[in-house]
Protein backbone atom coordinates (compact mmCIF):
# COMPACT_ATOMS: atom_id res chain seq x y z
CA UNK A 1 0.00 0.00 0.00
CA UNK A 2 2.85 2.26 0.65
CA UNK A 3 4.38 2.01 -2.87
CA UNK A 4 1.10 2.48 -4.22
CA UNK A 5 0.83 6.19 -2.20
CA UNK A 6 4.63 7.43 -3.18
CA UNK A 7 3.40 6.08 -7.36
CA UNK A 8 0.60 8.64 -6.50
CA UNK A 9 2.75 11.19 -4.75
CA UNK A 10 5.68 10.91 -7.74
CA UNK A 11 2.23 11.25 -10.63
CA UNK A 12 1.10 14.26 -8.66
CA UNK A 13 4.36 15.82 -8.46
CA UNK A 14 5.05 15.58 -12.45
CA UNK A 15 2.07 16.77 -13.00
CA UNK A 16 2.54 19.94 -10.95
CA UNK A 17 5.80 20.49 -12.58
CA UNK A 18 4.29 20.17 -15.75
CA UNK A 19 1.99 22.99 -14.73
CA UNK A 20 4.87 24.80 -13.82
CA UNK A 21 6.72 24.28 -16.79
CA UNK A 22 3.85 25.63 -18.72
CA UNK A 23 2.94 28.93 -16.49
CA UNK A 24 5.99 30.58 -16.47
CA UNK A 25 6.92 30.61 -20.01
CA UNK A 26 3.46 32.07 -20.58
CA UNK A 27 3.59 34.78 -18.12
CA UNK A 28 7.07 35.54 -19.34
CA UNK A 29 5.69 35.81 -22.80
CA UNK A 30 3.05 38.43 -22.08
CA UNK A 31 5.50 39.98 -19.88
CA UNK A 32 7.53 40.40 -23.15
CA UNK A 33 4.58 41.60 -24.99
CA UNK A 34 3.85 44.21 -22.97
CA UNK A 35 7.16 45.35 -22.96
CA UNK A 36 7.89 44.91 -26.58
CA UNK A 37 4.82 47.46 -26.71
CA UNK A 38 5.96 50.56 -24.65
CA UNK A 39 9.79 49.76 -25.59
CA UNK A 40 10.45 49.30 -28.81
CA UNK A 41 8.89 52.14 -31.49
CA UNK A 42 8.85 50.29 -34.41
CA UNK A 43 6.76 47.31 -34.28
CA UNK A 44 7.96 46.32 -37.53
CA UNK A 45 12.19 45.75 -36.38
CA UNK A 46 13.28 43.01 -34.30
CA UNK A 47 14.08 44.32 -31.32
CA UNK A 48 10.52 42.71 -29.74
CA UNK A 49 11.55 39.52 -30.42
CA UNK A 50 14.85 40.47 -29.29
CA UNK A 51 12.84 41.07 -25.34
CA UNK A 52 11.14 37.53 -25.76
CA UNK A 53 14.64 35.93 -26.56
CA UNK A 54 16.48 37.75 -23.39
CA UNK A 55 12.89 36.64 -21.36
CA UNK A 56 13.69 33.09 -21.99
CA UNK A 57 17.02 33.04 -21.20
CA UNK A 58 15.81 35.06 -17.94
CA UNK A 59 13.96 32.08 -17.08
CA UNK A 60 17.48 29.66 -16.27
CA UNK A 61 17.45 31.47 -13.19
CA UNK A 62 13.99 31.24 -12.57
CA UNK A 63 14.23 27.62 -12.16
CA UNK A 64 15.90 26.84 -9.75
CA UNK A 65 13.93 28.79 -7.48
CA UNK A 66 11.09 26.41 -7.73
CA UNK A 67 13.40 23.70 -7.83
CA UNK A 68 12.67 22.47 -10.98
CA UNK A 69 15.27 20.28 -12.43
CA UNK A 70 15.65 20.82 -16.68
CA UNK A 71 16.11 17.37 -17.97
CA UNK A 72 17.70 18.83 -21.49
CA UNK A 73 17.20 20.12 -24.66
CA UNK A 74 13.56 19.03 -24.83
CA UNK A 75 12.61 21.28 -22.12
CA UNK A 76 14.14 24.21 -23.52
CA UNK A 77 13.10 23.68 -26.73
CA UNK A 78 9.40 23.91 -25.40
CA UNK A 79 10.07 26.82 -23.06
CA UNK A 80 11.00 28.93 -25.99
CA UNK A 81 8.09 27.75 -27.89
CA UNK A 82 5.67 28.84 -25.42
CA UNK A 83 7.72 32.17 -24.23
CA UNK A 84 7.80 33.19 -28.14
CA UNK A 85 4.23 31.88 -28.70
CA UNK A 86 2.92 33.70 -26.06
CA UNK A 87 4.95 37.26 -26.99
CA UNK A 88 3.79 36.90 -30.49
CA UNK A 89 0.13 36.81 -30.00
CA UNK A 90 0.55 39.36 -26.77
CA UNK A 91 1.96 41.83 -28.59
CA UNK A 92 -0.21 41.28 -32.16
CA UNK A 93 -3.38 41.34 -30.14
CA UNK A 94 -1.46 44.48 -28.34
CA UNK A 95 -0.98 46.47 -31.65
CA UNK A 96 -4.23 45.91 -32.94
CA UNK A 97 -5.89 47.05 -29.57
Amino acid sequence: MATEKTAVDKKKEEYVEGIVKTVIPVLCGVIAGFISLYAVADPTSSDGLLIAILLVMAQKFVYPLFHMNLEGPKDWVYISFMTVFSWFVTFGLLLNA
